[in-house]
């Protein structure tokens, strides 16, 4: 193996939206950091729409505004959500409205490749180092200082490396931090439509026993949706013809846009709840999908992530030359102000997953009276969207 002191403060390991973000908030921050990817250099923003969505939170809106990264997005290819309806089936809704919790709206869809492009750009700007198509071969952790070595010769060291590697996060593995697992056994279809009718900026998401669909708007008269269902399911939506598919998912909504016409080739993805036993160890912190996995019910995935990267940057505090980043105590400021908010969102998905999964008669009566309950009551109402918007 050759020696190639590659030294930095921080190493982020993963190229995704959480891993880049951390890269431009740490290094606005004031520390020497790269960021290493088993990625390649980035492609030309495709004209196309991105059939992977986020509903970006305005708290995280106004988080990426203060990294300079939202600036770069063009705004005619995000979406603000005015309004969000929920139902239990076909009846019982629940509404959210923007105007009557004071705000100007209760998120924004944006595209992931564009995001991405975004905060690879504001990198650049930086002149943070990237280092593309690096494949991790072996770890060690030391007091004080962390070497990584690839599958090249090359060995990294940093006081602390940041795992942004996603779900299978190889850095956590290598670190020996267990993870409880539970496998949905379901899919999320993912795809883009134009609508018949105007969306009219309001989200839509229906509880259909066992599945759960989701319409979220994006500009002009066009959805994303997603559509969490059983793999059998799953396996069945993606399947069908362009034509079949578009006729199921408009019936499945009950028609609300009219007539749709797919415009994305539908995806999937398996859905996961899993939770590591801890989130760092002396020079490691995980963050993004390496940190939690979440079913997607509640939209809060990257924000959850994004939440990561703002509490890290404030346990961490300005570089200082006594105290090295990967110092354990830093780090375990993170995990106790990160377990509160991803205990929370755990507990919030997979129980709403659960309620809405039983057939029981009477279990449906009674969520549909809890969403009426919930909807005639202003003031709850408004607590829940305070609490979604963060």
């Amino acid at each position: 193996m050759t020696t190639d002191h590659q030294g930095f403060d921080i190493i982020v390991v993963g190229g995704g939206l959480v891993g880049t973000a951390c890269a431009v908030a740490l290094t606005l921050q004031g520390y020497r950091l790269a960021m290493i990817d088993r990625g390649h250099a980035d492609k030309d923003v495709s004209p196309d729409w991105d059939s992977r969505i986020y509903a970006i939170s305005p708290g995280n809106v106004a988080w990426l505004q203060s990294l300079g990264v939202w600036a770069k997005l063009d705004a005619a290819r995000c979406c603000p959500i005015r309004n969000m309806d929920i139902w239990a089936g076909t009846k019982a809704s629940l509404e959210f409205d923007a105007y009557e919790s004071s705000l100007p709206d209760l998120g924004v869809i944006v595209e992931g490749g564009r995001l991405q492009h975004a905060l690879h750009q504001r990198l650049h700007e930086l002149d943070v180092p990237r280092f593309s198509g690096i494949e991790c071969e072996a770890v060690e952790f030391h007091p004080g200082s962390t070497v990584l070595a690839d599958t090249a010769g090359k060995q990294w060291y940093a006081s602390l490396f940041v795992a942004a590697d996603g779900g299978g996060s190889w850095l956590r593995h290598q670190a020996d931090i267990t993870s409880q697992r539970h496998d949905y056994a379901q899919q999320g279809v993912v795809a883009n439509f134009e609508c018949q009718q105007s969306h009219q900026f309001r989200a839509r998401q229906w509880f259909l026993d066992e599945e759960i669909l989701a319409w979220l708007p994006l500009p002009g008269k066009r959805i994303s949706m997603v559509w969490s269902a059983p793999n059998a399911k799953a396996e069945q939506l993606m399947q069908m013809d362009a034509v079949a598919f578009a006729q199921e998912v408009a019936a499945a909504g009950q028609h609300q846009l009219g007539d749709f016409r797919l415009i994305t080739a539908p995806a999937a993805f398996p859905l996961l709840l899993q939770t590591p036993a801890a989130l760092v160890k002396p020079g490691l912190v995980l963050v993004g999908d390496a940190a939690h996995q979440i079913h997607p019910l509640a939209g809060q995935g990257v924000n959850l992530g994004f939440r990561d990267i703002v509490a890290l940057a404030s346990a961490l505090g300005a570089p200082n030359p006594v105290r090295m980043p990967g110092d354990i105590a830093a780090l375990r400021r993170y995990e106790r102000a990160r377990k509160g908010d991803m205990m929370a969102m755990r507990v919030v998905t997979h129980g709403l997953h659960g309620l809405f999964a039983h057939e029981q008669p009477w279990i449906k009566k009674l969520r549909s009276w809890g969403l009426q309950q919930v909807n005639m009551h202003a003031g709850l109402k408004k607590h829940l969207i305070q609490q979604a918007i963060i």
